[in-house]
């Protein structure tokens, strides 16, 4: 019996001027700086916090 191998359904979409300008790379960049650099923020922010209870 032979396998039969159906192809996948593509959806076509026409390709906007939004989708044209979105930097997907910059985007990508961004977030993964922000993730990697959230702990210290979070523990500057708790410096800060108790700084300003100490006052």
């Amino acid at each position: 019996m032979p396998i039969a191998r159906e192809k996948p359904d593509a959806e076509l979409v026409k390709v906007t001027q939004e989708m044209k300008s979105f930097k997907a790379y910059s985007k990508l960049r961004a977030e993964r700086t922000n993730e990697r650099h959230l702990g210290g923020r979070f523990k500057r922010a708790a410096e800060a916090d108790t700084e300003e209870k100490n006052k």
